[in-house]
């Protein structure tokens, strides 16, 4: 039955991946893959977003194949291939082999995971990697897992277990060069190992002091960098949940992102399993563990909408992906009493996940939907997947790449997009307090004197001199700016948007932080 079962998981995890490489191969990059893809053209100890891991990947990825999508994404699709299959390892250790494969099953099913976490170029891929490594090295090193893991007395301290310590401590640092999320998983491995009467004996010797060791010592680089620039990335991300809305609503609208990204048939399941689990507690150590390191992160980044923020619906991802496990248990136990209404729903979800990717990819594509829905031309949520190459090849066909040494912009979404349809030739100025990463990586010093071209987004219905009126915030940077033309960036044959095209001469200085002017 287990070899049964494993070839079932190994065969999901396979033909996902194939899915994932078609999907990798045919959607533009994203705002944030793409920001990725431009910040990482510079090494870095780490960034001002997040940790190192994500722009170190995207770097060598680009080295080695290039910028194009599927190059540059193939290592996340690998990454949560290997983090699916580890998830069958660790829900097998902990619950058995179906319940492993269910597990599998359904990571492939809900969105966050597969789409984004599995295919897209964001510290949520290797994060996810570090995580499930973590709980697997955890459960040998505790030890805990099922009778059929025909492991040692779980209390027997004779064995010292060295290599899954070290494996922990290893796995930590990673997810902590990943995501700041790591604190969290850092925080759960902690409540279980003090909360748990069998782990807690662990604490009076030195492998798990040893593996935090590892662990800091990984994740220096990050540490070493925020130090050198004011702890900016940590004041950063700690101010992101703080909002001026009413509370109860921004947690209606956080709880409602979290079912639309999880799907609420498996959503709901995730959150009455994590409950039953947290009031069962210790009594069933695998519960347990699973509850430790799933529940802080849900429980932190719901209750954060509580400050007047909904947040991002994918912040709590990480922990929900912990309490798959719990899930490809229960569904297990669901299979044994009704195999036909088990299955019969995994087949409805896989079949509402086809469709709606089916619409993403074409909609990324087209924008047929907009067609369908008016509305959508003001708040389209594939937008952030439009290419910028028609940019490009109206700069190319009006010869205003030749000479020019840099491409400012007035925010890091255009800085993003525009650096990344121009490719690592450009640098990329961003003009704007709010630069991210594209202050620490050039803020124009080394261009001082060079001249370039300033783009500028513009509404829709611009007149030729409101357009030409954009560049007025940053003629003091300049010696000249001569306003050239608007040009459309295409999605298909519509116009997604229109930016205004200056040429600048000689600059004078960098962009100053308001503080500072």
């Amino acid at each position: 039955m287990h070899q049964n079962n494993a070839r079932r998981a190994a065969w999901v995890v396979a033909i996902s991946t194939g899915v994932r490489l078609l999907i990798a191969s045919t959607l533009p990059l994203g705002i944030d893959e793409s920001y990725a893809v431009v910040v990482a053209r510079q090494l870095s100890l780490s960034y001002f977003d997040h940790p190192p891991a994500v722009f170190w990947i995207a770097h060598v990825a680009a080295l080695l194949g290039g910028e194009s999508a599927i190059a540059l994404r193939l290592p996340f699709v690998l990454l949560f291939s290997l983090t699916t299959w580890l998830l069958f390892l660790l829900t097998t250790r902990l619950f058995g082999s179906r319940a492993g494969f269910w597990a599998v099953f359904i990571a492939q099913c809900i969105p966050v995971f597969s789409l984004s976490s599995g295919s897209w170029v964001l510290p949520d891929g290797p994060l996810l990697l570090a995580t499930v490594a973590a709980a697997l090295a955890l459960v040998h090193a505790a030890p805990l897992g099922t009778p059929a893991s025909r492991e040692r007395r779980a209390d027997d301290l004779a064995d010292s277990r060295w290599f899954a310590w070290i494996s922990l401590g290893l796995a930590l640092g990673i997810a902590g060069l990943s995501k700041y999320h790591a604190a969290l998983l850092g925080l759960g491995v902690c409540v279980f190992l003090s909360t748990d009467a069998v782990s807690r004996r662990w604490l009076s010797r030195p492998q798990p002091w040893v593996a935090a060791g590892v662990a800091a010592l990984c994740a220096l680089p990050v540490f070493l960098w925020n130090a050198q620039h004011g702890w900016v990335s940590f004041r950063f991300q700690a101010g992101r949940a703080a909002g001026d809305g009413n509370g109860a609503i921004a947690l209606l609208q956080n709880l409602a992102g979290q079912a639309g990204y999880l799907f609420p048939w498996f959503w709901v399941p995730l959150l009455v399993l994590v409950a039953r689990a947290l009031r069962t507690g210790t009594r069933d150590r695998r519960t347990w563990c699973c509850a430790c390191l799933g529940a802080p992160p849900v429980i932190v980044f719901t209750l954060a909408a509580l400050g007047g923020r909904a947040g991002l619906p994918h912040w709590p991802a990480p922990g929900y992906f912990m309490l798959l496990p719990l899930l490809g248990d229960a569904v297990a136990r669901w299979e044994g009493r009704s195999a036909v209404l088990t299955r019969r729903w995994m087949a409805a979800a896989v079949a509402v996940w086809s469709v709606l990717l089916m619409i993403v990819v074409t909609h990324a594509a087209s924008g047929w939907m907009a067609r369908v829905i008016p509305s959508l031309h003001r708040r389209d949520p594939a937008f952030e997947l439009v290419t910028y190459q028609s940019l490009r090849d109206s700069l190319d066909g009006l010869g205003l790449l030749d000479g020019r040494h840099y491409l400012a912009t007035n925010d890091w979404i255009r800085g993003a997009k525009i650096g990344s349809a121009l490719g690592p030739g450009h640098p990329v100025l961003v003009l704007n307090d709010d630069a991210r990463h594209f202050r620490f990586s050039d803020d124009g010093s080394s261009l001082l004197g060079k001249d370039g071209l300033l783009i500028v987004k513009v509404n829709s219905n611009a007149t030729k001199p409101e357009s030409s009126q954009a560049a007025e915030p940053f003629r003091s940077l300049f010696d000249n700016v001569q306003f050239v033309r608007t040009v459309p960036i295409l999605r298909g044959a519509d116009t997604a948007l229109l930016v205004s095209v200056f040429t600048t001469q000689y600059l004078r200085r960098p962009w100053l932080p308001s503080l500072q002017r």
